[in-house]
């Protein structure tokens, strides 16, 4: 099938998929999130300052925000989330339904939103399914680890640690978000996915759809592939739209590579529990050498194609927990990079 053709087909079907995809109301037995939010919504409420920036390098040009939290102090390093939407979403939606602003309030991160408009893809969906998008150096990973650098290079409103740059996302934009830590594991410290498929499961158009149904396969790592960083899975067991064999996959596929790097991974552990609000959920964690989590899964009862913990009328967006915003940052805040490495690799912009 020609390429063209194969990428209006596939439009075609991510446009029908939307509609389903958008949250369930609280009296539906599965999936209960709210509906979608309005597409104007403005950036959310918060006590901290937004600031608009745009990156153009070679890759191609992205529009960006920046959140700074109230109370952090201007010389002082702090760690960065990169927050990355999925499709149908604008930037200012997913941080409203994510509630990452008032995370970073609390915890004094720094958040980064790049854009993904209309004009790159209609659905403004990340092209995780495109191999053109999927190594280093090349299309929209290159574009993001851009604005990453040109972020960490700010030295006056705000300082980053570039020891401790995290990125995650939701669908599309948590595919993406694996894909960029595989891609830049020297630059990304851990990546947070909810509701994704797993790094290089479809490199065409026409495998992407496939790929949500967890039914093509996973390639083995590259040959001199590095580790991908230390990652929080989070999959709902009743999302239709990426199904939940996903977060399996992306497991598997983590510690192949882990393996294929030489990078030791020691116990296992598997737990199981219930939220206040009565939502069942089962958590596999891996540990390194050192014993500190370096892989965790949360596979969640009666969550659908939504954000785990979401505000509530969030765009997908499900208000019941376990939340997954403090499940990442939990994660994210055990792991730095090598700090003089980190810096080195900032400023080579390779």
């Amino acid at each position: 099938m020609p390429r063209r053709r194969a990428s209006r087909l596939l439009q075609k079907t991510l446009r029908s998929l939307l509609p389903l995809a958008r949250p369930r109301s609280r009296a539906a037995p599965r999936g209960r999130a709210a509906k979608t939010a309005p597409r104007s919504a403005p950036r959310p409420a918060s006590t901290g300052v937004w600031v608009g920036g745009t990156h153009l390098g070679p890759t191609g040009g992205r529009a960006y925000e920046v959140y700074l939290p109230a109370g952090v102090r201007r010389r002082s390093r702090v760690p960065v989330v990169v927050l990355l939407h999925g499709c149908g979403q604008t930037p200012a939606e997913f941080a409203q339904a994510t509630r990452f602003a008032a995370a970073a309030d609390r915890n004094g991160f720094l958040l980064v939103l790049p854009h993904q408009q209309a004009h790159h893809q209609p659905q403004r969906c990340w092209h995780w399914y495109d191999a053109a998008h999927q190594r280093r150096g090349a299309g929209e990973p290159a574009a993001i680890a851009g604005i990453i650098r040109q972020v960490a290079a700010e030295q006056t409103r705000w300082r980053v640690d570039p020891a401790r740059i995290y990125v995650a996302g939701l669908s599309a934009g948590g595919a993406m978000a694996l894909t960029v830590g595989a891609a830049y594991p020297d630059l990304v410290a851990a990546v947070g996915v909810h509701s994704a498929p797993a790094y290089r499961s479809s490199v065409r158009p026409t495998q992407a759809l496939s790929a949500m149904a967890a039914r093509t396969e996973v390639p083995p790592p590259l040959p001199g592939a590095a580790a991908i960083p230390p990652t929080i899975v989070v999959q709902g067991r009743a999302d239709t739209v990426v199904r939940p064999g996903n977060g399996d996959r992306i497991a598997d596929q983590w510690l192949a590579h882990r393996a294929a790097a030489g990078d030791t991974v020691g116990r296992s552990r598997a737990a199981g529990g219930r939220t206040t609000d009565g939502r069942r959920y089962d958590v596999l964690r891996w540990y390194g050498p050192r014993g500190r989590k370096v892989f965790e899964y949360w596979l969640v009862d009666d969550l659908g194609h939504a954000w785990s913990g979401g505000r509530p009328k969030g765009s997908y967006s499900d208000p019941d927990g376990p939340r997954a915003t403090t499940l990442m940052w939990s994660f994210f805040r055990l792991h730095a990079l090598d700090a003089r490495a980190a810096r080195q690799e900032l400023a080579a912009g390779a």
